[in-house]
């Protein structure tokens, strides 16, 4: 068997292909981070899901692996499973209104980032009428361009 050997030619074309993988820009997309006021947009959308009453819309917010903390649970709820047992058991509280006004937002990097708060619920048909929260939420930009919670600690604020 004869051996070829690798010309200066055949080098310095696998440097034009390496070079030219390296001028690869990241889409306009990825390389901005996300705003405060898209975060807030954010907030509000899923606020929106929330007063929906829809349990698949809401279970749709939630990442695969989400972590989060109810109020009215001792342990964490792990998972999107878990988390739609209790998403399930908060839309039979049947809260019809959601208002998470003025939230504060933490950028955490251009997918990634904190909103935290109040929030006022209210409902005209279930046991429960009203219910104040505290929440801190982190959302995750997924690779479809959609954002989902990744964490979401909920605790009712203490009474003054």
């Amino acid at each position: 068997m004869r051996k070829v050997p690798l010309g200066v030619p055949f080098v310095r074309s696998l440097a034009v292909i390496a070079l030219t993988g390296c001028k690869q820009q990241p889409t306009a997309d990825a390389a901005q981070p996300v705003t405060e006021a898209q975060a807030k947009t954010v907030v509000t959308d899923f606020a929106k899901t929330i007063q929906s009453m829809d349990l698949t819309a809401l279970d749709k917010w939630y990442a695969d692996d989400v972590v989060g903390y109810d109020p009215q649970a001792p342990d964490p709820v792990e998972g999107k499973v878990s988390m739609h047992v209790a998403n399930a058991r908060f839309i039979d509280m049947k809260f019809d209104h959601a208002d998470m006004p003025d939230p504060e937002i933490q950028i955490l990097s251009p997918d990634l980032f904190v909103a935290s708060g109040f929030s006022h619920l209210t409902s005209s048909t279930g046991k429960m009428k009203k219910a104040d929260l505290r929440y801190t939420d982190i959302f995750k930009k997924q690779a479809d361009g959609t954002w989902q919670l990744i964490h979401e600690h909920l605790d009712f604020p203490p009474k003054t």
